[in-house]
């Protein structure tokens, strides 16, 4: 198992929270802290980049919805990157590519995001 490690930038427009390893149970902990720190926070809409993520189960997904709702509670952004691949097809199987705003790159993430 990769361990999960996780960035947060911001470029002023949209903040950035860049993932990489496997998000499962067992490392849902940390991103559950990261996540609540930017979503309490927020005054920007908030981008997650799966792009380097090479494994997620539903402990993830339910983590990404439940960051999603609350960002939109507050009236701000939410999107995800997540090019196409294994990955990719956990938003497709359970529908959720249009809801959590799931785009190929950044650049079409942020502008997702920015659209709240």
């Amino acid at each position: 198992m990769q361990p999960l490690a996780l960035e947060l930038t911001s470029n002023g427009d949209v903040e950035m929270l860049t993932v990489e390893g496997e998000i499962d149970a067992a490392s849902a902990s940390r991103l559950i802290c990261t996540l609540n720190r930017s979503v309490s926070g927020a005054e920007q809409p908030l981008v997650i980049d799966l792009s380097r993520v090479g494994f997620m189960d539903s402990t993830g997904l339910a983590l990404l919805i439940n960051a999603h709702r609350r960002l939109m509670n507050r009236g701000k952004g939410f999107a995800v990157v997540c090019p196409m691949g294994p990955l990719r097809r956990v938003f497709e199987i359970t529908d959720m590519v249009d809801l959590l705003r799931v785009c190929p790159d950044r650049e079409s993430a942020a502008r997702a995001a920015a659209r709240a």
